[in-house]
């Protein structure tokens, strides 16, 4: 009895191993098998209505992507072999933005403007078939086609007056109605597609739009568009933002691939821990990764950020998964790469290209490697902006004049537009984006130095100054960088300047500033000047000068206490909204994923000014959470950071369920044989 006994306490224990390995086993990540055969997606903007040319990719435009072209312009292999067409994060001719806004959905002539700008006349998909042709031809391949994939706008269900489509009028407060519009965008799309009859291109799927899931009714919406595209024997692909609502049960709403952003590139400071973060999350849910590149990598901060995605793919499952690429819109970053004379740019190009063909190497990411980047500022858990202004200093900048580069007031009329020439010394730290309160840089706006600058006027000579502190926003998401080569200087006469100091910058997830105190210095003139380290903007909320309160006990130099409290890195508690939402995760109409970014190359002519946009987001992942109409806000939004969503751990709770019945079968043994002794 005593061997049955310890027979079946064994066997029981291995049957728990065995159960709990299982149960922790890895997910396998998505492969071209998942995706009907094709692994690398370049995601393909258009139909932006308000701009001149819509957005539109002509043949010229996608040569670079269908074929890898040398620097001399020759076709020496396939690039890309699918593409994702789907609209920039501009507006509709209803006025409504493309991507979910709350307050302003999507009409039914937003939607049928969108249908026909997808498949205009040699344009977007007509052109993609030229292209892949003329690369085929160029490859001496005759069989060969490119992957397709068109996108489902979202059926908000705030639009009760949605309009005609199909000769139905419709109500989207109506399940119904939604799956309705949901099935005239997939078969009005398969239709254009068939009748055109292209001879290079096959259709392979859709895509959901919205980057997170919304409401409780959209996991049925989601499934019945699964299930009528499982029919058709076509795929449904998903692209949630980094840690977006819904991601960890992405197969649950009937997607066949699900790719997260790990919006890396639009962080208001560099996380070097953030792609391996995406990619553990990625792993153990089942995502592939997107890489994500905007108009900014061309500055080696930027750069150094790209390399991180490639070296995070290489060194891990994702750079044999399914790949996406988000890439701005156009005129995009690989075309510009493409096409550049500055070495590091085309780098960009060449690099990407052996990423998408598995043959990349560290050793090709060594060599490339900007060699120093910037150290003048630092990342904090917080900056503490609740005491930024000490009380033991008369602050004696509040209410002085200030010159220098003006305030961007050029745009659609956003709110920090509305500004009172009084911004930097009012006395108010801004806490609200795009507010009032800010003093908006811009990139168009820079003084003889080619830098932008404040210059204050305290008003007279001041001999003992010893506290300078300036508060800046971080919502790189949106457009809006953090300054970099700050420089404090002062002057008596308002003409020569004396160089005071560098200071550094301190960041958080939300806001960056510096706090340089010195002994005493003389001056009634205090200059701040700075270049931005990415985007078109930088905005500060104030400027302080000040001065020690006499019976200070507080040392003149910068105390280590003063400083902000240096915890490694936000926390990602909080995503920006802006920037992202809730603080959420991209930037609206930038991103190319997200919100105003610049999308000049580094030796291209800058584009037009362009408006930061308000974040946007429903999950706390948008990084942009509003977002204005401006001609370049029009641009995809690609990265939101959202705010972190508990993880649901299954495989643990399936794991300690396995043991306890095990235990208690083990106890359950024991008690029988002792009876049975008995």
């Amino acid at each position: 009895m005593k061997k049955i006994l310890i027979s079946t306490i064994a066997i029981l224990l291995l049957l728990t191993n065995l159960l709990c390995f299982e149960a922790t086993a890895a997910t396998k990540v998505p492969t071209a098998d998942d995706m009907g055969g094709y692994e690398n997606l370049c995601l393909t903007y258009t139909f932006r209505y308000s701009a001149s040319d819509n957005g539109r990719h002509y043949e010229k435009d996608l040569l670079p992507y269908t074929g890898y072209l040398d620097k001399n312009g020759k076709v020496q292999d396939f690039f890309f072999d699918s593409y994702l067409f789907l609209p920039c994060m501009g507006y509709g001719p209803s006025g409504a933005r493309m991507h979910l806004q709350s307050g302003n959905p999507t009409k039914a002539i937003d939607w049928t403007a969108y249908v026909d700008d997808t498949f205009y006349n040699n344009a977007n998909v007509d052109a993609l078939e030229s292209a892949f042709g003329k690369t085929k031809a160029a490859l001496n391949d005759t069989k060969s086609k490119a992957g397709v994939f068109f996108t489902l706008l979202y059926p908000s269900t705030e639009a009760t007056n949605f309009g005609n489509l199909g000769g139905k009028s419709l109500n989207f407060s109506k399940l119904e109605d939604r799956k309705y519009a949901i099935k005239w965008m997939i078969d009005e799309q398969i239709k254009r597609f068939e009748q055109a009859g292209y001879k290079n291109l096959e259709l392979v799927g859709f895509y959901w739009l919205e980057e997170f899931t919304n409401s409780s009714g959209d996991d049925q919406l989601l499934k019945y568009a699964s299930d009528y595209l499982h029919s058709k024997g076509l795929k449904f692909i998903w692209i949630p933002w980094y840690q977006a609502n819904g991601y960890q049960k992405w197969e649950s709403f009937g997607f066949d691939v699900a790719c997260m952003q790990p919006n890396l590139m639009w962080l208001g400071y560099n996380d070097p821990l953030r792609v391996g973060k995406s990619i553990e999350l990625s792993e153990k849910y089942g995502l592939c990764m997107e890489i994500e590149c905007d108009g900014n990598v061309y500055t080696d901060e930027y750069f150094s950020r790209y390399l991180s995605y490639l070296e995070g793919g290489l060194n891990s499952s994702m750079m044999d998964a399914v790949k996406m690429y988000y890439q701005d819109g156009k005129t995009a970053v690989y075309y510009k790469a493409c096409y550049s004379s500055d070495p590091q740019y085309r780098t960009v190009y060449d690099l990407t290209y052996k990423y998408a063909k598995g043959t990349l190497t560290q050793s090709d990411i060594d060599k490339v490697r900007p060699a120093q980047l910037n150290t003048d500022y630092e990342y904090v858990s917080d900056i503490g902006l609740d005491s930024l202004m000490a009380s033991n200093v008369d602050w004696i900048s509040i209410g002085k004049t200030y010159g220098g580069c003006r305030s961007y007031v050029d745009g659609n009329g956003l709110s920090y537009q509305d500004v009172s020439g009084k911004e930097l010394t009012d006395g108010i730290l801004a806490t609200k984006a795009l507010s009032t309160d800010w003093h908006a840089f811009h990139h168009t706006i820079l003084d003889k130095d080619g830098r932008m600058s404040v210059i204050l006027d305290l008003g007279a000579i001041h001999t003992n100054l010893t506290h300078f502190y300036a508060h800046f926003d971080n919502r790189m998401e949106s457009g809006i960088g953090s300054p970099t080569g700050i420089v404090l200087s002062v002057s008596t006469d308002g003409k020569t300047f004396r160089e005071l100091t560098k200071p550094k910058l301190f960041m958080d997830a939300k806001n960056s500033c510096f706090k340089y105190e010195t002994t005493p210095v003389a001056a009634r003139y205090v200059k701040m000047s700075f270049t931005p380290a990415g985007g078109n903007f930088v905005f500060c909320s104030e400027f302080l000068v000040g001065v020690k309160k006499n019976g200070s006990t507080e040392s003149s130099a910068p105390e280590e206490s003063s400083k902000p409290e240096e915890s490694s890195k936000p926390e990602e508690s909080s995503k920006p909204e802006e920037s992202k939402p809730n603080e959420s995760s991209k930037p609206e109409e930038s991103k190319g994923n997200d919100d105003i970014t610049d999308n000049s190359s580094k030796n291209e002519n800058t584009e037009s000014n362009t408006t930061p946009e308000s974040s946007v987001s429903s999950e706390s992942v948008d990084a942009s959470q509003d977002v204005n109409a401006s001609t370049e806000s029009e641009y995809p939004v690609s990265g939101e950071a959202s705010q972190p969503t508990a993880e649901d751990d299954g495989n643990g709770v399936l794991v300690w369920v396995v043991v306890g019945v095990a235990v208690i079968a083990v106890i359950a043994i024991i008690i029988i044989v002792i009876k049975k002794r008995k």
